[in-house]
């Protein structure tokens, strides 16, 4: 049987009652005053009756609610949270489904910084090379522009506009016919945020696009996987290990099969067995910003090599250290791929 409630009367006699303990300054236990009036008024306002504060001579409106009740505002927050919570969570681990058959190249470009200091002859040759190697697919490690944000003087250094800027991330995105296959966002992307809008509105082959780290796997026909975790940079810095931060992701992160990044513009890459068993490979692509004042002021050494790192995996391989190999020039890495895929038509 439904609650019947309370009648008017007793509602009329409560409020009355409340407003008398409020004048006298004693309201009950345990209640918010400010709240306490707010809900007086809001009743008052429902049952018609005229609260005891109302003058004589004149009745004060009483206004409706400005917007939603915080219960609404809660309800609502709840349901963006569990929507981006399922967005973060399908971040990791998402699986990238390899439609052809045998060894596939994974190319991950260092840091292009397009524009004055970017070596383009060098990342013209590797474009060409991405776009027309078979089986290969690429990540862009980030920092595709300088993108100087709130350091305006910076830009002032370089005879480049932000106009061109983002022609030139466009063509890296869609023009150059890159394979791409994830594209993260570095620190330089982020540091105008619009930048970073603007990436994302010309995916519309929708890559994935995430901010800083990505973690996924290669899911190949035949039902084997290779883990990637690649980063723009992995926590952690030495002078003694370049690869320092991808070796400590490797002990105490989840488990991959590669760890990758950029960033420091220096390169480096190493095969390494773990205490479990695991055979994972650690690498960092230099880039192609060969020219760099930061670089000059503090004594930083130009490395030549590894502007992109280049992995050939074969699937079929069972041999852990033979499964995947890696190279630090992509022209020599691609004619592995291309004689291993042939190889493997055989």
């Amino acid at each position: 049987m439904p609650n019947p409630g309370i009648s008017k009367k007793v509602a009329e006699e409560f409020i009355l009652l409340v407003e008398k303990k409020l004048q006298e300054g004693h309201p009950p236990p345990g209640v918010y005053v400010n709240g306490l009036k707010g809900a007086v008024a809001s009743a008052a306002a429902d049952l018609s009756v005229r609260s005891s504060s109302s003058n004589e001579t004149f009745d004060l409106p009483v206004f409706p609610d400005d917007d939603i009740s915080a219960e609404e505002v809660l309800d609502h927050l709840s349901k963006r949270f569990e929507k981006k919570l399922r967005n973060e969570d399908a971040k990791t681990w998402f699986e990238v489904k390899i439609k052809v058959p045998g060894p596939i190249g994974l190319a991950v470009v260092g840091d292009p910084h397009l524009g004055t200091s970017c070596n383009i002859p060098l990342l013209r040759r590797d474009v060409d090379i991405l776009r027309n190697t078979e089986g290969m697919l690429a990540v862009n490690i980030g920092d595709t522009a300088d993108n100087w944000g709130r350091l305006v003087h910076l830009y002032a250094e370089s005879d480049i506009s932000r106009p061109t800027e983002r022609k030139l991330a466009r063509w890296f995105l869609k023009e150059a016919g890159i394979p791409w296959a994830v594209w993260l966002h570095g620190n330089h992307d982020t540091m105008h945020s619009e930048f970073a809008t603007f990436l994302k509105s010309e995916n519309v082959s929708q890559i994935p696009m995430i901010d800083w780290r990505a973690k996924f796997k290669l899911c190949f026909p035949g039902g084997g996987e290779v883990r990637i975790d690649a980063a723009h940079n992995h926590k952690g810095t030495s002078i003694y290990n370049r690869l320092h931060g991808q070796k400590r992701a490797a002990l105490w992160d989840e488990d991959a099969d590669i760890y990758v990044a950029g960033h420091h513009h220096t390169w480096g890459m190493t095969q390494e067995e773990m205490d479990d068993g695991r055979v994972v490979w650690m690498a960092r692509a230099r880039g192609y910003k060969w020219i760099d004042e930061y670089a000059t002021r503090h004594n930083f050494h130009r490395d030549e090599y590894g502007s992109t790192i280049l992995f050939v995996i074969d699937p079929e391989e069972e041999n852990e250290v033979r499964r995947i190999s890696a190279f630090a020039d992509l022209e020599e890495g691609a004619e592995f791929l291309s004689w291993k895929r042939e190889k493997a038509k055989r």
